[in-house]
């Protein structure tokens, strides 16, 4: 017994050193390193799978090799299934090994191995079933998935009946689609995502680093309904707490009560120098200092707003204030948005009294409008130095 104890202890170190010898020659990583690694362990298959990339005139039959020792081996598998589509134009065989690896690997890279493989055969159905598999696993950016979609058909409802209810990939996917200007697809994913995400955590979700400047992008362009879509969307979801605008009622926040959201319909407050905004949700109002050194035009506050076009409108307000006397320089504006008329319209001084009112008809040509409060140097005075409350604002319909 003793002398088979002594044996058996020989015989383990003698592998013990054998092992460690050949995993040092593997890491190396050679031409030469990597045979003599297989040589000493013949049956290691991850050495067998690495030593196919060192010889490729044997690479096919060291890869069956290699599966066969290992048959969750999904790379090896992946391996062969190139090879017999790009070099052996074996379909039939490519789609076997491709699938096997999907068996035994249900991880991302099978998965966007197949979405590949009937991308390349324009094999329609199975294409967009493992695309869909894929978006549902990827720990990447997904636009690579979405672009082939999007190759392969131009049909939004259908691909985004492929697109998971998966809070990241559904707004990866609104972004994609603001990128490709394919706005008016991008209300129903939104709102799918809002659905998904819940109203937990609004900002994890998207809400202010995605969502919110896909919103200002469709504002800028002039798409209104894509944008109401969104806002609605966004409101019911209990995303933000501000109201849906209507042309009949087109302002939010106006009272000031709500914090600026900075986004969409929302207040977005104009960061210049020589100026200073802060919102006053106590007083009902936004408090404008002015330092006398800012530009001599400059934007203070502005906010989308949507309007039918040839209506008549009346803007009111109530604003008090401090060392700026009128004429201040302030009024409000409104801007048509991608409208081709020189048609944007000048309200009168705003602190012409402590309740100011604007009428005007909103101009033909556009749908969407930046109602903005500006100040200018009223020509033959100096820079405005002081501070002004602006509270009550309201916007309606004539």
């Amino acid at each position: 017994m003793r002398w088979l104890l002594i044996g058996a202890a020989i015989l383990g170190a003698y592998y013990s050193i054998l092992f460690a010898r050949a995993s040092l020659l593997f890491q190396e990583d050679t031409a030469s390193s990597v045979p003599a690694a297989v040589h000493l362990v013949p049956y290691n298959a991850d050495y067998l799978a690495r030593l196919a990339v060192w010889q490729p005139d044997r690479k096919t039959a060291l890869l069956h090799r290699t599966v066969e020792l290992n048959p969750f081996a999904a790379d090896s598998w992946i391996q062969l299934g190139l090879t017999a589509e790009m070099q052996q134009h074996d379909i039939a065989s490519a789609e076997r090994d491709y699938l096997k690896a999907a068996q035994v690997d249900h991880m991302f890279l099978p998965k966007w191995t197949l979405t590949n493989f009937y991308f390349r055969r324009q094999d329609e159905e199975r294409f967009f079933q493992w695309a869909k598999a894929t978006l549902a696993i990827t720990p990447y950016p997904p636009y690579p998935v979405f672009e082939q979609m999007w190759l392969f058909t131009q049909d939004a409802g259908k691909i985004a009946a492929f697109i998971p209810e998966r809070p990241r990939i559904l707004v990866q996917y609104a972004v994609f689609l603001a990128d490709a200007h394919q706005f008016r697809a991008i209300p129903p994913v939104v709102k799918r995502l809002v659905t998904s995400a819940g109203s937990s955590d609004p900002v994890g979700a998207g809400r202010d680093g995605l969502i919110a400047p896909v919103e200002d992008r469709l504002l800028a362009a002039g798409y209104l309904q894509p944008a109401l879509q969104i806002w609605t969307s966004m409101k019911e979801g209990n995303w933000i707490g501000l109201s849906i605008p209507t042309a009949a009622s087109p302002l939010t926040n106006g009272d000031f009560r709500a914090p600026f959201f900075r986004h969409g319909f929302g207040w977005v407050p104009i960061e210049t120098s020589g100026v200073g905004i802060e919102q006053m949700p106590d007083q009902d109002a936004v408090g404008v200092t002015l330092s006398g050194s800012q530009p001599e035009h400059c934007v203070l506050l502005q906010q989308y707003v949507p309007l039918d076009p040839n209506r008549s409108y009346r803007l009111e307000w109530q604003a008090s204030a401090q060392g700026i006397a009128s004429p201040s320089g302030l009024a409000w504006h409104l801007h048509p948005v991608q409208s081709n008329l020189h048609s944007d319209l000048a309200g009168g001084d705003l602190l012409a009294s402590s309740s100011g009112t604007w009428d005007f008809q909103a101009p033909p040509g556009a749908e969407v409008f930046l109602l903005t409060l500006e100040y200018s140097r009223p020509l033959g005075n100096i820079l405005a130095s002081g501070s002004f409350h602006l509270r009550s604002v309201s916007l309606r319909e004539q």
